[in-house]
């Protein structure tokens, strides 16, 4: 790599969670809040009212639409489930892009919403990382649920680092974190492997990865690739010196990538 793709591949390892938040001042009245929609209105009338009412969605599944307030170990946060496909895309593109739909829309399985009163995790019934069932060995209705429980453990551990660090980004040591807990929620156990299938790392096709290099040079992008791959390898060797979350999230974001690939 030249002078400058090494800058940018430092720039993309450091460590952001360095400053662990002991008491966060979040308010978090904004679940209060949904509570009270929830006793007085439909799940669609709460997202187009309150959510999205320049831009409300006409869904095609609205028996498909579930919220419920999800009590998690990084506190209660509004929880939006959108069963249908479309009606998630659909959502998604008007709650987070104005209306503008981006190219890499159906490769997206869940959205966190970080900001006051829309704060709020957003998933779907897809298949986790667009992986087919047979390739985790499970029927398709076992995947899907166990795609739910892996989703909504990896989006509650970003609102977690948001909450306590400050920050959530698409970063591979974010995502090496949220994977890991939410592969051990829906497994048991953490697999190196099927972390690599889901970034596109073992080559086999695209993958996330591609989601969180956008832009970066074919060099740098490599590098990141190999970075993943040997981090996950950490990963899947010490997993059961690893506590559960939140002290497993505070231990991993306070080693960085960094440090992974020297332990």
């Amino acid at each position: 790599m030249n002078e400058i793709e090494t800058e940018e591949l430092k720039a993309y390892t450091a460590n952001r969670f360095t400053n662990r938040i002991i008491n966060p001042e979040t308010d978090e009245s904004y679940s209060d809040t949904w509570q009270l929609w929830l006793e007085s209105e439909s799940p669609c009338e709460i997202l187009n009212t309150h959510i999205i009412p320049r831009r409300p969605v006409k869904f095609s599944q609205p028996e498909e639409v579930i919220i419920r307030i999800h009590d998690s170990f990084a506190g209660k946060i509004p929880l939006v489930i959108l069963g249908n496909d479309s009606d998630f895309e659909n959502f998604i593109v008007n709650a987070s892009y104005k209306g503008e739909r981006p190219d890499d829309i159906s490769q997206m399985g869940a959205s966190f919403m970080y900001g006051k009163r829309i704060m709020m995790l957003v998933l779907s019934k897809k298949f986790y990382s667009n992986t087919p069932a047979e390739c985790v060995n499970l029927s398709r209705e076992e995947w899907r649920n166990k795609s739910m429980i892996l989703r909504l453990e990896h989006e509650t551990v970003h609102y977690y680092t948001k909450k306590f660090y400050g920050t959530a980004t698409n970063n591979i040591h974010d995502e090496l974190m949220a994977d890991f807990f939410g592969m051990r929620k829906a497994f048991g156990h953490y697999d190196a492997k099927l972390f690599m299938y889901f970034m596109g790392i073992d080559g086999s096709h695209e993958g996330r990865l591609s989601l969180y290099t956008s832009g970066m040079s074919e060099n740098v992008k490599k590098e990141i690739a190999e970075i993943a791959r040997r981090c996950a390898l950490f990963l899947e060797k010490k997993q059961n010196e690893i506590d559960d979350a939140p002290s497993g999230i505070n231990y991993l974001c306070e080693l960085g990538i960094n440090k992974m690939l020297l332990v």
